[in-house]
């Protein structure tokens, strides 16, 4: 398994430089700005990461992420077309995924009720090869719960899972990634940075460079 680390913050050559002394092969960035919480993915990250031979795991998280009200199918649409611009236009390839996330502790009868419909509105617009011409694939952040139940609603070969390895609910060993370790600080001075560890399992989690 490859072990890598996903950040919410920007990584700067000095950061870069912490974490490849973890022998990290890959690192989990976010398309999108979620203000007071994470910086979005550049085009100079691209490259710096690309660079140094890593590789980027693409993923997105939009304000009310954290609250099961936010996922509703036309969320997901908005959300997924916002995610397919913005990997469009850093230079992500082809028929790579981006991990939607849901990043709150979901019941069964919330993952029904809002999760479902939410990932269908994701679904619509990426299998739309009008609005999704660089046939990005879609992927799941979440609970063991989540990551099953939509896991299950899929082909296996459309998918991606991202799971969240703490005490939330759920079951769930198909997984690409697991994240783990969180909020771990490594470095010191200007490559100081804050990441949670992530393996990757033999199912590959779909990270890409340019």
């Amino acid at each position: 398994m490859a072990l890598g680390c996903d950040t919410t913050t920007k990584v700067t050559a000095a950061r870069l430089k912490s974490i490849k002394e973890k022998k990290f092969t890959f690192i989990g960035r976010y398309l999108n700005r979620l203000e007071r919480m994470h910086d979005e993915l550049t085009d100079a990250e691209v490259k710096r990461i690309s660079d140094e031979g890593l590789y980027i795991v693409s993923l997105y998280e939009n304000e009310g992420g954290t609250d099961p009200d936010y996922f509703t199918k036309a969320q997901g649409d908005s959300d997924a077309e916002d995610a397919v611009e913005l990997a469009s236009d850093l230079g992500q390839p082809r028929s790579t995924p981006i991990y939607f996330a849901v990043d709150t502790d979901m019941t069964t009868k919330q993952i029904k009720d809002k999760v479902v419909p939410y990932f269908q509105g994701v679904k619509s617009v990426l299998e739309n090869s009008r609005k999704n011409p660089n046939g990005y694939k879609m992927g799941i952040y979440g609970s063991r719960a989540v990551c099953s139940y939509i896991r299950g609603t899929s082909p296996a070969t459309e998918r991606y899972t991202f799971i969240v390895d703490n005490k939330w609910q759920g079951t769930f060993d198909d997984w690409n990634l697991r994240q783990y370790n969180f909020n771990t600080t490594i470095g010191s001075g200007s490559g100081k940075i804050t990441v949670d560890y992530v393996e990757s399992s033999s199912h590959g989690g779909g990270g890409w460079k340019k």
